[in-house]
């Protein structure tokens, strides 16, 4: 739960701007940013740099105090960092990680592929609370509430959806969103109390399907709604 109550307080902060302006100190001591992006690996993983939601990036002068930890390239992170005033050549940012916080980050699936069956990916109540889309397309990422008992032996399970494969999106044009579920299994947990989480998923198995399209049609069987639909557009080009 720790983490959990670290992502929740700084969410409010990442969702609305790239990152937060800090104001310093009176002994000009920096506060601490805080940002979400995509972790980009270079050099066998050894090497990396931040693509921010909003398409600028950050480069980590200090890597040898991040620890030795190697990160998947395509993570996406919540990042606590300072911004420092000596820019750095390629990069929009030159910053020191104080904290990389990873988000759950999983590729979409489709029913009935690869042995996902309606039981396995589950359709349990989950609402999606605040919903985006990177500014390369890249990633849908999702705020979400669920009740459970959140504890460390019970997992729950979340999927983006395709469902089913004959009925995936074309370039119809009376068809202007792109239809997905975000689907919840709780593996029978008990439903103790209401948590939250972020997740994002990589929208690589679409990306023929968006020219043209206005954004994504997310289908959410809601805790006290029961079946919504909500309508996620792609950022406008820069």
């Amino acid at each position: 739960m720790k983490n959990l109550k670290f992502i929740v307080f700084i969410f409010a902060v990442v969702t609305a701007i790239p990152f937060l302006q800090s104001c310093q100190d009176d002994d000009d001591t920096p506060t601490n940013l805080l940002a979400i992006g995509t972790i980009n690996t270079i050099q066998d993983n050894k090497d990396l740099y931040f693509t921010l939601d909003d398409g600028k990036t950050m480069f980590p002068s200090n890597p040898q105090e991040m620890g030795a930890k190697e990160y998947e390239d395509g993570q996406r992170a919540f990042i606590i960092f300072n911004k420092l005033d000596e820019p750095v050549n390629g990069y929009d940012y030159n910053i020191q990680v104080k904290r990389i916080q990873e988000i759950l980050t999983k590729e979409i699936i489709t029913i009935d592929e690869d042995g996902n069956t309606e039981e396995k990916i589950g359709d349990n109540n989950i609402n999606a609370t605040y919903m985006w889309i990177t500014q390369d397309n890249k990633y849908l990422t999702i705020e979400f509430q669920y009740y459970g008992t959140h504890t460390e032996d019970k997992k729950h399970f979340l999927n983006l959806v395709i469902n089913p494969p004959d009925e995936r999106p074309t370039a119809d044009s009376e068809n202007d969103y792109i239809n997905l579920e975000f689907r919840h299994n709780n593996e029978d947990d008990y439903p103790e109390h209401l948590g939250e989480g972020y997740v994002s998923f990589k929208l690589d198995k679409i990306k023929d399907q968006i020219e043209g399209k206005k954004g994504l049609r997310i289908r959410v069987n809601t805790i006290y709604n029961g079946i919504r639909y909500y309508e996620v557009k792609f950022p406008s080009e820069k």
